[in-house]
């Protein structure tokens, strides 16, 4: 049976999740049930708990504790973006094409240079307009990027699409708008199935 924001599962932390230590992020979103199909699409997994009030994702891998809560964001905070590195071009394509299923749009960025470092990656936002970065790190890079620095903005922009950008550009104070993304975009995985091939991954 699916679970939704107003039908709870088992509401407990899994055993053995506080043996290590894990991130912890919160955050507040417009509706509990889209965001909570987001996520499960996002993270391949179901939330360990799940109230009309208040929602919980528990990963081994990577090790994170994330809430939704419903509630409107504050306009103008200091998140820039969240993201997931992943350790093989196969991941990255898989998470790819499981959001692409359910529906959301992604904007992939192949074999780039950007904030100090080589990434396959692509973009993804939430319902509540949050950029998500999920990338492959194949090695550091010795400047901040390489390219034309308005295409550098231009995957996140595509990730949020139009009227998300207007959102995002009215809420937050200029300068603080988008994240660095640089580089060729596809938006399709059959576009770029990873890495060049002479990229070690």
């Amino acid at each position: 049976m699916t679970t939704t924001a107003t039908e709870p599962i088992a509401n407990r932390t899994p055993a053995g999740a506080t043996d290590v230590t894990k991130f912890h992020v919160s955050l507040n979103v417009s509706d509990l049930p889209r965001s909570l199909a987001f996520y499960r699409a996002l993270l391949g997994a179901e939330a360990v708990k799940a109230y009309s009030d208040y929602a919980k994702f528990e990963l081994d891998e990577p090790p994170v504790v994330m809430s939704l809560k419903p509630q409107r964001a504050v306009k103008g905070g200091p998140l820039n973006h969240l993201g997931l590195r992943v350790k093989t071009s196969e991941e990255l394509v898989a998470i790819q094409r499981r959001l692409e299923a359910a529906g959301y749009r992604t904007s992939r960025q192949d074999d780039v240079r950007c904030c100090y470092a080589h990434q396959t990656k692509f973009w993804v936002a939430d319902p509540d307009d949050v950029l998500w970065e999920v990338y492959v790190l194949h090695g550091d890079f010795e400047r901040w990027g390489q390219g034309n620095k308005l295409a550098l903005m231009m995957p996140s922009l595509k990730a949020l699409g139009f009227f998300g950008s207007i959102r995002r550009a009215l809420s937050k104070p200029l300068g603080v708008l988008f994240s660095g993304g640089c580089g060729k975009t596809n938006t399709a995985v059959e576009q770029g199935g990873g890495a060049s091939p002479d990229v070690p991954v």
